[in-house]
């Protein structure tokens, strides 16, 4: 009887511990600010998250650009994948806003980019700009973000800046 009593016992703790959600399956991705002097920070989020090769990704940004309008078709919205090393994973998306926006007030936009074959760890960033006729400088960024992904999208292990 003493045995039948711990099977049970034994057997409901294994039932209970299953039926527990496990919260580390879901882990998102988290993006921090660029540290660039001057640089608005973004809010962004993406589905699926994590990134999973060869299939769109859905990233949502939002921010305040507090000293630069949104001019539309002219500032653009560009999203990229780096290696650990810096250099591009693929091409850039970029694309510019369908809208315009005064400087201090809040924009929301969507974009769908193509996810290309990615490492084991990454980087992905997100800027909004605008192009400059200096070939020194031929990008003004005036918001950014990015997150540090390692770990491949198969693994579900993130580190977070």
């Amino acid at each position: 009887m003493k045995n039948f009593i711990f099977a049970f016992i034994l057997f409901a703790l294994l039932l209970t511990a299953n039926a527990a959600p496990f919260k580390l399956n879901k882990r998102t991705t988290s993006f921090s600010p660029c540290p660039f002097e001057g640089v608005d920070p973004l809010t962004v989020s993406m589905t699926p998250d994590p990134p999973e090769s060869g299939t769109d990704e859905i990233f949502d940004v939002t921010g305040t650009l507090t000293k630069h309008e949104i001019i539309k078709d002219k500032t653009i919205l560009g999203i990229a994948y780096a290696d650990l090393d810096r250099n591009p994973i693929g091409d850039p998306y970029s694309a510019t806003f369908n809208e315009s926006y005064k400087a201090g007030v809040a924009f929301s936009v969507s974009a769908s980019v193509p996810t290309v074959q990615l490492p084991g760890s990454y980087y992905i960033g997100v800027d909004v700009g605008d192009l400059t006729n200096d070939p020194e400088k031929p990008f003004d960024i005036h918001a950014c973000a990015f997150a540090y992904v390692t770990g491949g999208s198969k693994f579900f292990n993130f580190k977070y800046l």
